[in-house]
């Protein structure tokens, strides 16, 4: 997409030495450490609703209550599909609000109370319900739910997008969101382990007290992003022509650098997430032969070190991809990632169970650094909309690329709770699964990521917005606009 005025360099052109170099002046870019921590605290309420839904659906849904995976499986496609629609509506009717407390904060404000009433409810279903109730009751509460979930994590994730300008910050203020985010990694593997404490009367009663907790995070923990941040677009924005849905749309699909960007997400995000729930089934039925609470230990005991070293990582990779570029990074943890997802079926082994922790000691890095990286990415493409087209619209960028990944991740779902009964796995044979459908696990559980991480990496190298391009961009924005800092 070309710039408006012609005269502009494109965003993609070389750099110059001189232009490649970070600004002597880059602290009035800076925000406080305030400003970071209230911002990143509030992915912790993010995480639970985008993915501890699913940490809790198939060990409340399938191995307590008996639903079939394929129903679990349809409800989350389901869902998915109306997040589908209502993220771009949601970044839309972002991008055009305009109040004296911004753009994104009150809607934060709102989506957290929303989500802190109807968590909890998901979670209540009647033990004694039959399949096709349970079903239907997991469906209508979860669309209650990811609707009211919407309302906080579009806005959330574009007050990411615009709390800087320069893109150094942008990295800095997204590691310690990332550092935050690996805190789910120490408490969502967990949840079915303190599910079934003998503190509960019973596994059910475990999960509703666990839901009754998280919805009230929500709100406890979305208060100082709502409160400690600033929208630095948002004087800009309000001086703007509002811009209707669909026009939005279009516009943003047209960005090649955001095209591009989105599908490496989509590799990556297909890649894990049509496999993570089979990590623990592979522990508990082939590592540890029926052993569901072993099973859930030594799942949960690997899922914490990868948090841990990711919590390491995450610094690591910012300060590296600060001083060699973020896209050279994000290739090498995607190239990691390959070889660490491949070597899970030979380090998942009842001979020596430890070996897991192995892989996820690599696996860890790999994807933290990638995840790190991403939302500045999004951000960049942001800013190359803006020398195309003279608007702010990070709120559309950051729904689109949402639906996108959601949509992805509609069939995704569906075939990843349906593997388990394409494979022959059967809940209530307990250790007496077939060979074949252990072997069947083990192989998706293994190179369907590797598979799809090597599309990603091969995107990666023809990525089109250079570091070098991306500083270029930045003086371009700010010869015509000015500074925002």
């Amino acid at each position: 997409m070309k710039p408006e005025n012609p005269e502009t360099p494109s965003a993609n052109a070389p750099a110059s030495s001189s232009d490649a170099q970070t600004p002597a002046n880059e602290g009035e870019y800076r925000t406080s450490l305030k400003e970071k921590l209230s911002y990143a605290i509030g992915t912790i309420p993010f995480m639970l609703g985008s993915s501890g839904v699913m940490q809790i659906a198939n060990p409340l849904y399938n191995l307590t209550l008996g639903l079939s995976p394929s129903f679990v499986g349809t409800v989350m496609a389901i869902v998915r599909l109306w997040d589908g629609f209502t993220d771009p509506l949601m970044g839309s009717l972002s991008d055009n609000t305009r109040t004296r407390w911004g753009r994104r904060r009150p809607f934060i404000a709102l989506g957290a109370i929303l989500c802190a009433i109807t968590f909890p409810v998901m979670w209540l279903v009647p033990v004694d319900w039959g399949q096709t109730a349970t079903f239907i009751y997991f469906l209508v509460t979860c669309l209650m739910f990811f609707t009211a979930f919407t309302v906080y994590g579009v806005p959330y994730l574009t007050l990411g997008y615009e709390l800087s300008s320069d893109t150094n910050e942008r990295l800095r203020i997204q590691t310690y969101r990332a550092m935050c985010t690996k805190i789910i990694n120490f408490i969502a593997p967990w949840i079915f382990v303190i599910a079934q404490l003998d503190f509960f009367e019973s596994t059910i009663s475990g999960f509703r007290a666990v839901g009754l907790i998280i919805g009230g995070l929500f709100i406890l923990l979305a208060i100082p992003a709502v409160f400690n941040t600033r929208e630095r677009f948002e004087k800009r924005a309000a001086k703007q022509q509002k811009v209707k849905l669909v026009k939005a749309v279009k516009l943003t699909l047209v960005n090649r650098p955001f095209r591009c960007l989105v599908s490496i997400v989509v590799g990556m995000l297909i890649g894990t997430s049509m496999v993570n729930i089979l990590g623990i089934y592979v522990n508990s039925y082939y590592v540890f032969p029926g052993d569901t609470e072993q099973g859930a230990k030594y799942h949960a005991l690997a899922m914490t070190l990868y948090g841990v070293a990711g919590l390491v990582a995450v610094p690591i990779v910012s300060k590296i991809a600060n001083r060699v570029g973020k896209l050279k990074v994000l290739q090498w943890c995607l190239f990691i990632g390959i070889i660490a997802s491949a070597s899970k079926f030979f380090s998942y082994t009842p001979h020596a169970p430890w070996l897991q922790f192995v892989t996820m000691l690599a696996l860890s890095p790999a994807f933290s650094g990638f995840w790190v990286l991403i939302d500045p990415m999004k951000a960049d493409t942001a800013d190359y909309d803006e020398l195309s087209t003279g608007m702010r619209r990070e709120g559309m960028y950051a729904a689109v690329a949402n639906w996108i990944e959601k949509v992805a991740l509609t069939g995704t779902l569906l075939v990843s709770n349906s593997m388990l009964d394409i494979t022959g796995f059967d809940v209530s044979k307990g250790a007496d699964q077939g060979d074949g459908a252990i072997l069947s696990i083990r192989l998706c559980y293994s190179l369907i990521p590797a598979a799809l991480l090597t599309v990603a990496y091969i995107i990666a190298r023809k990525y089109p917005l250079t570091d070098d391009g991306v500083i270029k961009l930045k003086s371009d924005l700010e010869d015509r606009r000015g500074k925002v800092v």
